[in-house]
């Protein structure tokens, strides 16, 4: 996948149906394994509740929404999250992102930190990354890329 293909842009109001679409389409599994589901209801006041339209970036694939992404940027930047639509996911638009924000920390000598439910795929992505565990909890690990010298 060609990098120019892959943009951001600001989370809009109106990208709130499609932002929540794509959590539950990728999530819903993770959800279930670790923790069960209660109901439609309660499952979405809990992502309303940890929802961050402010710092929200909407990712587009040829000018298409394919997903979003949430980073903190502070002395370091968090990568709070990043989901894409299935289709997709494993071509390569996660790992280019993610290279971003690490050649981003790189210049401004950040680390960057995600965490990730212990169970994700993703995590193989993260290690191949550079992220190594630097903390973990019953259901997560906490990850950290430091910059290379």
């Amino acid at each position: 996948m060609p990098a120019a293909a892959i943009s951001l842009r600001p989370a809009r109001d109106g990208d709130r149906d499609f932002v929540e679409r794509v959590y539950f389409e990728t999530q819903r599994w993770l959800i279930e394994a670790l923790f069960g589901w209660s109901d439609d209801e309660t499952e979405r006041a809990n992502f309303a509740d940890s929802y961050d339209a402010a710092n929200t970036q909407i990712i587009t694939v040829d000018n298409e929404d394919a997903g979003w992404l949430t980073v903190q940027r502070g002395r370091d930047l968090n990568l709070d999250s990043i989901y894409l639509a299935p289709q997709q996911q494993r071509r390569g638009v996660g790992t280019i992102l993610i290279q971003r924000l690490i050649a981003e920390a790189d210049r401004s000598g950040m680390l960057v930190r995600l965490s990730t439910a212990k169970i994700n795929p993703a995590r193989q992505l993260y290690e191949r990354l550079g992220f190594v565990v630097v903390d973990e909890g019953p259901y997560k690990v906490h990850m950290e890329r430091r910059r290379r010298s």
